[in-house]
């Protein structure tokens, strides 16, 4: 769910010397890579209007071994800068590019001959006196915002990933804020958006898993690295954001997905209680369901939040085994101070949770199942009293919800956002990440938080981008061999004012989406 806080996941291997802060903007595309992001068609697409197929158009990648160095100095000298061999040291070449000013509004600008069309690592090594900002720029196209921090020295950025197509290229470093001292940009062919690839997993973790939850599985496996899987966030039980995919598209999302928060025991509200009924709807029309659960704290305020609520996790946990203990056991087990009444109350809740969802199991439902969502981030409860209380609470919901109540139809999405709290890889079989960008920004593939997460699970697991505020770029995905299992938009604004009408039918209408008319479920 995009919060007043959005969470950013650092970009896996981003190498770095020295004390640098850095921030990826999203990768922005060749010229000759279509993008699908034309501009937002200005009148309504007819019902269940019908669009050709649209095929893919990305670049053939030509891997070569790859090894370059542009000195600073050697460049057109700005205004206001000077070629320098003091007092900075241990630079390359001659000497240094010197007082690169925000102020003066000016960049420095390499040109290169690029022997290649694949992607390439950029190194920026850069010296600042105090705290600076610069944008990389490759011919003319913002990729990347340089934070650097005072230092004596020179210290090297690494920038992965970026994919420049063979022949005349211009790189820029633009100051945005402070003054930088530039030595030299280098070049080498990246590897690493194609080696740490592994096996996925050819059944879920839960060995107990019904057929239909097993052949669900298989489906995303056997799809995965060939085809996206389309889903939608819907805002309540009308489900208005699907048909007006399929208004625009002619085609609905595979995926629906709804929160479980309205069935939370403290707090929740009957009236809004129809995830359930309407993921059965969902599935017999052919739909995959998708269900989150923002957990109002079992006691107290109810809300998910962190800061509103009283609720102390860090009181709950025990040794004790508690996960497949009866009511009346657990009951006992708080009058003798066994365990906290606020265990008692969190298995309470999954208990009220897991039957919730039960109609569903009978249903021989398969869910895509994703509790504790974005527990890196701190801002709500189940995260906020660190990793080692988190993945205790995963492992009694999971062992809870699958050994004691027999869920077997559930997929168990992991959603925790930083490697610190990442739960035992035998109980969960994707891995996800929500990913939001601003309205202006150009979403692209997000390859760089592909490989920190697929570096991040190592475990062969499906990955997905469980929350997004945009599409991601269907070509973009494909160059960069970061093609996600599914996304899940979430609603408006993001459904509507991120996401245009020409984006979404070349989307859908891609030969690589998965849309619900492409799934057959198991009979």
């Amino acid at each position: 769910m995009r919060k007043e806080q959005a969470f950013a996941l650092a970009a896996a291997g981003l190498l770095l010397t020295g004390c640098a802060k850095i921030e990826q903007e999203s990768p922005k595309l060749s010229t000759d890579v279509a993008t699908g992001t034309t501009e937002l068609a200005t009148e309504e697409t007819s019902a269940a209007a019908q669009h050709p197929s649209v095929a893919l158009q990305v670049p053939e990648i030509t891997r070569q071994d790859v090894s370059m160095k542009l000195e600073a100095e050697d460049a057109a000298v700005p205004t206001g800068c000077s070629v320098a061999m003091m007092p900075r040291l241990g630079y390359s070449g001659t000497g240094y590019l010197s007082g690169l000013d925000a102020k003066n509004q000016n960049s420095l600008v390499l040109d290169a001959d690029i022997p290649a069309t694949q992607h390439y690592d950029i190194t920026v090594v850069v010296g600042a006196s105090a705290a600076s900002t610069c944008k990389i720029l490759v011919n003319g196209e913002s990729v990347y915002t340089m934070k650097t921090d005072a230092t004596d020295n020179f210290m090297r950025v690494k920038i992965q990933g970026i994919f420049l197509s063979a022949g005349a290229c211009e790189l820029s470093v633009v100051p945005v804020d402070g003054i930088v001292d530039i030595d030299c940009v280098e070049l080498v062919n990246n590897t690493s958006l194609y080696d740490g690839t592994s096996e996925i997993a050819a059944a879920p973790v839960n060995a107990a898993a019904t057929e239909k939850t097993k052949q669900l599985y298989q489906f995303l496996q056997q799809n995965y690295g060939q085809k996206i899987v389309t889903g939608q966030y819907v805002s309540d039980s009308s489900g208005k954001e699907l048909d007006e995919i399929y208004n625009i598209t002619g085609k609905y999302p595979l995926i629906r997905f709804a929160d479980m928060n309205a069935y939370s025991p403290n707090g929740g509200d009957e009236t809004k209680a129809t995830a359930v009924a309407d993921s059965l709807a969902w599935a017999e029309e052919g739909g995959v369901v998708g269900l989150s659960w923002l957990w109002n704290a079992p006691t107290g305020t109810a809300t998910f939040y962190e800061k509103d609520t009283s609720f102390d996790l860090k009181n709950a946990v025990t040794d004790a085994d508690v996960a497949g203990k009866s009511e009346e056991e657990l009951s006992k087990m708080v009058s003798n101070g066994e365990i906290t009444q606020n265990c008692y109350a969190l298995i309470s809740d999954i208990d009220r949770i897991s039957a919730a969802l039960k109609p569903l199991a009978d249903a021989d439902v398969p869910v895509l199942w994703r509790p504790l969502p974005e527990a890196g981030g701190g801002w709500y409860w189940w995260g906020a009293d660190g990793a080692e209380t988190y993945q205790w609470l995963w492992n009694l919901m999971y062992t809870r919800m699958t050994e004691y109540h027999h869920l077997n139809n559930l997929l168990w999405v992991w959603n925790g956002q930083s490697s610190s709290f990442l739960v035992d890889s035998s109980q969960y079989d994707i891995a996800s990440l929500d990913l939001y960008v601003e309205k202006e920004e150009t979403y692209g593939s997000r390859y760089e938080q592909y490989v920190a997460l697929r570096n991040m699970v190592s475990s062969g697991k499906l990955l997905a981008i469980s929350e997004c505020s945009n599409l991601p770029d269907m070509n973009a995905m494909f160059r960069d061999n970061a093609v996600w299992s599914f996304f899940g938009l979430w609603y408006a604004p993001y459904l509507g004012e991120y996401t245009d009408n020409n984006a979404l039918v070349e989307f859908y209408n891609s030969e690589a989406a998965l849309t619900r008319e492409d799934y057959t479920p198991a009979g």
